[in-house]
């Protein structure tokens, strides 16, 4: 390994920390910007109208050619609309339950993916995989039998609909934009999902600005976290790969419940911090065994 590559790697892996840091600190403050009179759609929209904005502005910065096949753009169609779903559920959830338990239920989307790659794709799936997959959907029913009875409905529903979402968005997007410049695929799923959020925030009748300055707060936290944190898990993907980069990004919940606790005092019950626990800990061994076998593919 050269000096250069060591630290190319180094840098990525500080990116892939921070953008953690930044996306699982976006959900405690959406708290902020809830108790300041706002509401989930109103901050999602928000979110996928400037994440637009920049990456339009970076697109021309970067004299990126924008346009795409008409086959092309459909799939990015399907995708923004999936992303309006993730922008929504992520930071909505908040709004109905504890950010904590949003968090980690957002998180169970990476099994969510080697579901789809078995029951809809008829993928083969190694037994060590299909073991951490087990043992994260265990810790979800752990974390859902507990909190069924004492947690909205619409909190859980966003959470784990965002979840879905992001799961079908990864493997929609590994299979059919493999071609395409990721930056500009990104910038057409977020035109896409922004003008979702705008047609649903309109019908519904949901546009609400916050009504005291702690609101202001949130959601500008919010909305500038996500903001800058996406794009830098871009880059750090592109520079250590996505499997480093997923190995790391498995902090973000944690950086949730850590703030969840120290801005608002919120403490999960043992039963969903051992839940998440086991989430977190079939994510991590899923990774493990790719990590694995994409060495040996390579020694090979």
């Amino acid at each position: 390994m050269t000096a250069e590559t060591a630290d190319r790697g180094g840098t990525g892996l500080v990116l892939a920390a921070l953008a953690a840091a930044m996306l699982g600190l976006a959900i405690a403050v959406s708290r902020y910007a809830y108790d300041g009179g706002t509401n989930g759609l109103t901050v999602a929209t928000c979110r996928g109208l400037l994440l637009l904005l920049g990456l339009w502005l970076f697109c021309l910065a970067s004299r990126r050619r924008m346009r795409l096949a008409f086959a092309d753009w459909l799939h990015c169609a399907g995708l923004g609309v999936l992303m309006s779903m993730m922008f929504y559920g992520n930071v909505g959830a908040v709004e109905f339950i504890d950010v904590g338990l949003s968090a980690l239920l957002f998180f169970t989307f990476p099994p969510m993916i080697a579901v789809i790659d078995v029951v809809v794709l008829r993928e083969a799936v190694p037994w060590p995989k299909l073991l951490a997959v087990i043992v994260a959907f265990a810790g979800l029913a752990m974390m859902l039998g507990v909190s069924v009875d004492s947690a909205d409905w619409r909190g859980l529903a966003l959470a784990l609909g965002a979840a879905v979402a992001a799961a079908w968005n990864a493997v929609w997007l590994g299979r059919r934009t493999r071609h395409l410049d990721t930056v500009v695929v990104t910038l057409h799923m977020a035109a896409v999902a922004a003008l979702t959020l705008v047609v649903l925030t309109l019908v519904n009748d949901s546009l609400q600005w916050p009504t005291a300055s702690i609101g202001w707060f949130g959601l500008a936290g919010v909305v500038v976290l996500q903001c800058a944190g996406v794009p830098m898990y871009v880059v750090a993907i592109r520079m250590i790969g996505a499997l480093r980069c997923g190995m790391v990004t498995n902090v973000q919940p944690v950086v949730s419940i850590v703030a969840a606790f120290l801005l608002f005092g919120e403490v999960l019950g043992p039963l969903e911090l051992a839940g998440g626990v086991l989430v977190l800990g079939g994510i991590f061994l899923m990774q493990w065994h790719d990590g694995r076998q994409r060495r040996s593919e390579v020694a090979a």
